[in-house]
């Protein structure tokens, strides 16, 4: 039997109650199967969520064949009614990357044609490998464009079409899918086959920079950070760019010509000194 996917119904539930249908040993400790769960299993890119049966650890979480496997650092009873309760924020964590991913994704794909062939979100940030090459004018574009559809705050829709309607979408994937597939419509600048967790809003993802880009397989290889991570990589940067700053007696903004001049200044300084590394007086006389 299929476990029930609550996190489908309801991404930002934290807690919830379920029947253990089975507990056998595992390696790192029992494999519990419920009829229900809002634990997220590792799948699409996206890690899986953690937290705890009862008082039970469940560090892992794994799907296979529609049947949800929860890895916990103790035995639960067959039959027993069991609370469970999710780190909410790794799950938020991951709802902000991946919605982000999709926003950052379609605009790329809409701009420039490029199709993400490569996602995870890993730390301390997302890898998305896109399939052309990508310029830093390119890549700025795509950032402010994907930061308006943020401002925007459009609704985010996650579901099943019927296979009629599938029929009629154009829609972003990155393999043949057998069966039903789930679809994502981030606000409107993307509609891609997911199985992931999302926010409900774009407005809910907070922000996107691209930390990093780079060649990578014909393509461009970039590191992303969403939601709060982006906060926090914004706010370390300008701590460093006020460091550097004051070292230079330069605001931050102003930092790259203060550079500039000093390496002008470092160059004259080159230029102007002897031509020759001076020899010690014993050898003067040879």
């Amino acid at each position: 039997m299929e476990t029930e996917k609550l996190f489908y119904k309801d991404p930002f539930l934290t807690e919830f109650t379920a029947t253990v249908l089975d507990c056998q040993p595992g390696k790192n400790g029992y494999i519990v199967t419920l009829d229900r769960t809002a634990f997220y299993p590792e799948g699409g890119g996206q890690p899986c969520d953690t937290g705890a049966l009862g008082t039970a650890l469940v560090p892992d979480v794994q799907e296979h064949g529609g049947v949800i496997t929860h890895t916990v650092s103790a035995a639960l009873p067959v039959g027993q009614t069991v609370e469970g309760r999710i780190d909410w924020a790794r799950r938020r964590d991951h709802m902000e990357q991946h919605t982000g991913e999709h926003i950052l994704s379609g605009t790329l794909h809409r701009l420039f044609g490029a199709e993400n062939v490569g996602f995870h979100i890993g730390s301390p940030a997302v890898r998305m490998d896109m399939s052309v090459p990508l310029t830093a004018g390119q890549l700025a574009e795509a950032e402010a464009q994907a930061n308006a559809v943020i401002r925007a705050d459009a609704p985010v829709r996650c579901w099943y079409p019927a296979p009629e309607d599938l029929a009629k979408l154009t829609y972003r994937s990155k393999k043949e899918i057998d069966g039903a597939v789930r679809l994502v419509d981030a606000g409107g600048a993307d509609l891609c086959a997911c199985c992931g967790t999302h926010v409900s809003t774009t407005g809910q993802v907070g922000a996107i920079k691209i930390l990093s880009a780079q060649s990578y397989k014909g393509g461009t290889r970039l590191a992303v950070v969403c939601g709060e991570r982006a906060h926090q990589s914004i706010a370390a940067a300008w701590q460093d760019a006020a460091a550097v700053g004051t070292l230079l007696s330069s605001a931050p903004g102003r930092l790259l010509p203060a550079v500039q001049n000093l390496q002008t200044a470092e160059a004259a300084l080159r230029s102007t000194g002897p031509s020759r590394r001076a020899r010690p007086a014993c050898c003067a006389a040879l």
